[in-house]
């Protein structure tokens, strides 16, 4: 499932089936008129990723307009926003009963905003369950829509590929698997690669990282990767936090844990089921780009997701940890179908990284994978050498270039992909 290697393609491709190239240069400013932009994202992920595309835009010269649903990120980057992505963010199916009110609210204002700029292009932020259905509601509007992440057809719900070819103009790829797939059914999509394919190990920044949270170069560190939703931080925070301190216990003082916060983590660590836990085991916290403390870890501990894939293309071995309510899990369980929950090891096309999922995910069982990756060099090795490959699977440096490169195309074409 891992496809080809290799780096995706430049934007001029079609239908995910381009020849191989690099992004086109980021220098030169863009002699176009761009239409208005709405862009909405449900989630972090999708936050960080149309920040990096806008951010492109404008180093291409683009000058633009955009509004829609987003985060910090996309805030920073200049959308005007009229729902913020925290309001809607939620993990797995029943988590959307808790926030239908404020996902409704999201809907009829981003309805609103389509209706007031009939020239807009549309341009959703994977979040299926939100945005392929205003995807219809913006194509049957007249608007073109950009789908920036393929829903993840090729793990569940196969029949939104219809949804994909009626309703979306053009859909921009993470995963070159993805390509033949949305080809063979007629799906107008281009691979633009992830942003993991840009990062490489960089063992020679560990140390320093080590040493700004106070620890010696000698010391070994667990990066504690929780996630970013507020019910996932919740739910993966006490397996953690056990897990790293039975393993410290295990393998002497020289082992120290730390937690990186995107900002859910204060009140998850005074949740009844964590407060002990926390406590116990006093872990450093980290409140900066996660990445930077993947990079000084020697072993994490990562909430499946994005973070997988970012942690193998770093270098750093690791235990992959899945925990969701009862509900979402059912449900789940009988919808996906897929070998692995862990991105790395779909991509790698093997399960490298050992996966916790639901009562897998306990403090004794993170601790014994955690024990193996500190303390068996062969274990280390063998996952870091199935992993290597990543970030070339991924598509190399510049995704965020490859699809401000496809929109550019897309509108100057008129809007034909």
């Amino acid at each position: 499932m891992g496809g080809d290697g290799g780096r995706a393609p430049s934007a001029r491709g079609r239908g995910g089936s381009a020849e191989p190239g690099d992004a086109e240069p980021a220098a030169g400013s863009v002699r176009l008129k761009f239409p208005f932009l709405i862009v909405s994202a449900g989630e972090p992920s999708g936050d960080r990723l149309g920040a990096d595309l806008l951010a492109a835009l404008r180093a291409r010269g683009v000058s633009f307009q955009a509004a829609g649903i987003g985060g910090p990120k996309l805030r920073s980057a200049g959308l005007d926003t009229i729902v913020p992505m925290e309001s809607i963010a939620v993990m797995g199916f029943a988590s959307v009963l808790g926030r239908l009110s404020e996902i409704r609210g999201a809907r009829r204002a981003l309805l609103r905003l389509l209706a007031a700029h009939p020239d807009a292009v549309f341009l959703p932020i994977d979040s299926p369950g939100l945005h392929l259905g205003l995807s219809r509601a913006a194509k049957r509007r007249g608007h073109r829509v950009v789908y920036y992440v393929c829903p993840q057809i090729w793990a569940w719900g196969r029949g939104r590929i219809r949804r994909l070819r009626e309703d979306v103009d053009l859909t921009l790829l993470l995963f070159d698997f993805e390509s033949e797939l949305l080809a063979r059914e007629g799906v107008a999509a281009r691979w633009v690669g992830h942003p993991a394919g840009a990062l490489r190990a960089e063992p020679g920044r560990r140390a320093g990282v080590k040493e700004s949270l106070g620890l010696d170069p000698g010391d070994r560190l667990v990066a504690l990767l929780p996630g970013s939703r507020r019910d996932e931080v919740r739910r993966h925070l006490a397996p953690m936090l056990d897990g790293a301190a039975r393993v410290i216990a295990q393998t002497g003082r020289r082992v120290h844990a730390a937690v990186s916060d995107a900002g859910q983590v204060e009140t998850a660590r005074r949740a009844p089921e964590n407060r002990a836990l926390w406590d116990a085991l006093a872990p450093l916290r980290w409140s900066g780009d996660a990445k930077d403390l993947i990079r000084g870890a020697d072993v994490a501990v990562v909430a499946s997701g994005t973070a997988t894939l970012e942690t193998a293309a770093l270098g750093v071995p690791q235990v992959i940890v899945y925990k969701t309510g009862w509900l979402n899990y059912e449900i789940a369980r009988r919808l996906v179908r897929v070998p692995s929950i862990g991105l790395a090891n779909l991509v790698a096309g093997v399960r490298a990284a050992p996966e916790l999922v639901q009562r897998d995910a306990n403090g004794h069982r993170v601790a014994a994978e955690l024990a193996k990756l500190l303390t068996d060099p062969a274990e280390r090795d063998a996952q870091l050498r199935a992993f290597a490959g990543i970030p070339e699977r991924l598509g190399g440096p510049g995704a965020a270039d490859r699809a401000a490169s496809a929109l550019i195309e897309f509108v100057g074409s008129g809007g034909t992909a």
